[in-house]
């Protein structure tokens, strides 16, 4: 197996006890229930929440502070303690931050449930007993203040007031802090059990690999059912910065007041502006194309400051703040982070999972287009036998699966301490790691080729005119269909015929295993979470893909 060394993670500060307010002369302990202490510590820092509907809730970390404190006696009235189970249901709202920060002062254990179509009370009465949850909390759920199921308390209707369902003891590990639910690295739906310990590692990590610093505004964007997002809240806290919550559908109308100065997102919150780059066509391309030839000649701390402000015309959505841009959680084209680059835009490619944290980055420096980046301090990588991903972690964020997935466990979180990720790649001479696919979808041929579908998308994106490409066997048989996605606002006839030519020549100077049997071409408003092809953090659903465009294609 190649194995990549793990770095060399910093001294931990001392512990103190938790939960109750340090003297001055004392150092707080490294624990997630003192978080929202760290709120009383810098006051004046903002913290903003802007809904779908563009409605906007601001408040201060002092004035935070504050709310989360009588919220943690009210719970503790209503008779919620260490270890009980509790969800937390809805969609991103400030009552959603002030409920997490007090359930976890309280040693409660949140269950971030993920909205899906629980949005009755049955539906939510039902995940109360499915999950063996004690009380829930939701917010932002008008259907619920109709009706309130027992143990659930609504946060808009305050102090609030709700009798816990007594249940047998949950079983869960005294180390768990919160359990969240996620695709898992096998592909499902997984409920892990995320511990104080590498909660607060992944936190320190960030912390010190993305230098945050006061005057830092990070933006989140999706559910706070995805924990990623609730940890870039904790970050914020934790680091004393200050954090900008904002609907998906509000995201670029708005970024350009926001000014966040970090963004974290998936590949799709920058393919837009790719593809921008991309359609501009003469004098409108020419920006793009000095500004590459800068970037290849000459030094890039020399030429920045000019090839972004080349890039502006592209760029200037994301605000005029932004000082690190990181993607990961799905396929990353490489020469969409070269166009931003070029562009003088600080996008880099990242990677981690629930169950581990951070496993590789890249950061301004030391960043290669192509590469997840170099392992994070306390993390070492080795490749299998069958190219999988191995990471061996010194302080895992999860430490198992429970109430959803737990016939994996095995197949995961491996005897030796390991974690299998699910990813195939490989790692350089320099140390840097590439993802090539996702184990599970490999697509074996007849003649027992395996073949991985994610190197053809990336030709495929990377060669011409594309959105996203997804290549997959209809019949299983091996034999290759490739769902093209276009964009709308060029001439569709002229890029069906662009991306045809492309995928030809593609056939002709490949493998014969390899060659793409035939294109089905749609357009790119297809792709959202309400049509089902993504998924709620804004993966591509391949099964939903195969289910409901090609079969109907197959049927006309």
């Amino acid at each position: 197996m190649d194995r990549t060394p793990s770095g060399t993670p910093p001294d931990e500060p001392p512990h103190a006890p938790a939960v109750t307010r340090q003297s001055s002369n004392e150092v707080p302990r490294l624990a997630l229930e003192n978080v929202y202490e760290k709120l009383a510590v810098n006051p004046d820092r903002t913290m903003r929440f802007v809904a779908r509907d563009g409605g906007t809730v601001v408040r201060t970390a002092g004035e935070m502070h504050a709310d989360v404190v009588a919220l943690i006696d009210e719970l503790r009235s209503c008779g919620l303690g260490a270890g009980d189970p509790v969800g937390v249901l809805g969609p991103n709202t400030y009552e959603w931050v002030l409920a997490d920060l007090a359930l976890l002062a309280l040693r409660c254990v949140p269950v971030a449930v993920s909205l899906d179509r629980m949005t009755t009370s049955e539906a939510v009465a039902a995940a109360l007993e499915r999950y063996g949850l004690v009380a829930a909390l939701v917010t932002g759920l008008p259907a619920l203040r109709e009706s309130t199921p027992p143990g659930v308390a609504v946060l808009e209707r305050r102090p609030v007031a709700l009798h816990p369902i007594p249940r047998a003891p949950s079983g869960l590990r005294p180390e768990v802090a919160t359990v969240v639910f996620s695709s898992g690295t096998a592909g499902t739906k997984k409920g892990l059990m995320l511990t104080d310990e590498g909660i607060m590692n992944t936190i320190r990590v960030s912390a010190q690999a993305w230098q945050v610093r006061a005057d830092d505004d990070i933006l989140v964007v999706l559910p706070f059912s995805n924990f990623q997002q609730r940890y870039l809240m904790y970050l914020a806290i934790w680091a004393g910065c200050s954090a900008t919550v904002v609907a998906p559908e509000r995201m670029f109308l708005m970024l350009r007041t926001l000014a966040p100065t970090i963004v974290l997102g998936p590949p799709s919150f920058f393919e837009l502006t790719y593809n921008r780059v991309l359609a501009a066509q003469g004098r409108a391309r020419l920006p793009h194309r000095v500004a590459a030839i800068l970037h290849a000649g000459l030094p890039d701390r020399l030429t920045r400051p000019l090839r972004a402000r080349l890039g502006r015309r592209w760029t200037a959505m994301y605000g005029p703040r932004v000082r690190l841009m990181l993607t990961g959680s799905a396929p990353v084209q490489p020469r969409m982070v070269q166009v931003f680059q070029q562009l003088g835009a600080p996008l880099h490619e990242i990677y981690g999972s629930t169950e581990s944290g951070w496993i590789a980055c890249n950061l301004p420096g030391r960043s290669r287009v192509g590469a997840a980046g170099r392992p994070v301090a306390g993390v070492a990588v080795e490749i299998a036998e069958d190219g999988e991903v191995l990471v061996l972690v010194d302080r895992p964020q999860a430490v198992g699966y429970v109430l959803e997935g737990t016939e994996t466990q095995r197949d995961v979180f491996l005897p030796d301490g390991r974690i299998a990720t699910g990813d195939l790649g490989t790692v350089d001479r320099a140390g840097f790691l590439r993802l090539t696919g996702r184990k599970k979808n490999v697509i074996i041929t007849r003649s027992g080729v395996k073949i991985n579908p994610e190197t053809l998308e990336t030709a495929i994106e990377t060669g011409c005119p594309v959105t996203k490409a997804v290549v997959m066997s209809r019949a299983g048989d091996g034999r290759l269909t490739c769902v093209a996605f276009l964009d709308e606002d060029a001439g569709w006839d002229d890029r069906v015929a662009e991306v045809q030519a492309h995928v030809d020549r593609t056939n002709r100077a490949g493998e014969a295993s390899h060659r793409i049997a035939e294109v089905v071409f749609r357009r790119s408003s297809e792709l959202s979470v309400e049509s089902g092809l993504l998924t709620r953090n804004l993966k591509v659903d391949r099964q939903a893909v195969a289910r409901t465009l090609l079969d109907a294609a197959g049927s006309r």
